[in-house]
């Protein structure tokens, strides 16, 4: 997706062509969360599942992640597009938060990928349009489902 990008405007430039609308600071490209275009982020594991399941989905045009593999664990994040329905109950947010599902806020800077090097930050599933891209709701529904799952197969090893 980067090979001919040289510097952080070229590869801002590729972004906006997807409509991400991002920014170059600190000569790092970025988007700021906010209500139309935002972030989940969640452990390896079950961002996994969770990819899964949103690829099933015929909605989604594409399902964006990215990682860092940080030194302690490997976090997947989601870029989402705007949620849908009422508020999220405090009961599911905070049994997401114990399960390492974090939302990012809105006016939070997410540094996006700079390069298709397998080092530091990379896409697991590149974006391809940003009107394609899974709600926030639904990629929380889908973190909730495959908590569940994997509780139940842990429950049996």
């Amino acid at each position: 997706m980067f090979e001919s990008c040289h510097t952080a405007s070229e590869v801002a430039y590729i972004y906006r062509r997807m409509g991400i609308p991002v920014s170059v600071t600190l000569d790092r490209v970025a988007v700021i969360a906010g209500r139309d275009l935002g972030a989940v982020a969640m452990p390896s594991q079950l961002g996994s599942l969770v990819h899964e399941a949103l690829l099933e989905d015929s909605r989604c045009g594409s399902v964006p992640v990215f990682t860092h593999a940080r030194s302690r664990r490997e976090e997947w994040v989601f870029l989402v597009g705007p949620a849908w329905g009422g508020k999220i109950a405090h009961r599911t947010l905070e049994s997401l938060r114990e399960h390492g599902v974090r939302l990012l806020d809105s006016g939070q800077r997410v540094w996006l990928p700079m390069s298709d090097h397998p080092t530091g930050w990379r896409w697991i599933s590149e974006p391809v349009e940003s009107k394609k891209i899974p709600s926030r709701s639904s990629v929380i529904a889908d973190a909730r489902n495959s908590i569940g799952r994997l509780q139940m197969s842990t429950a049996w090893t």
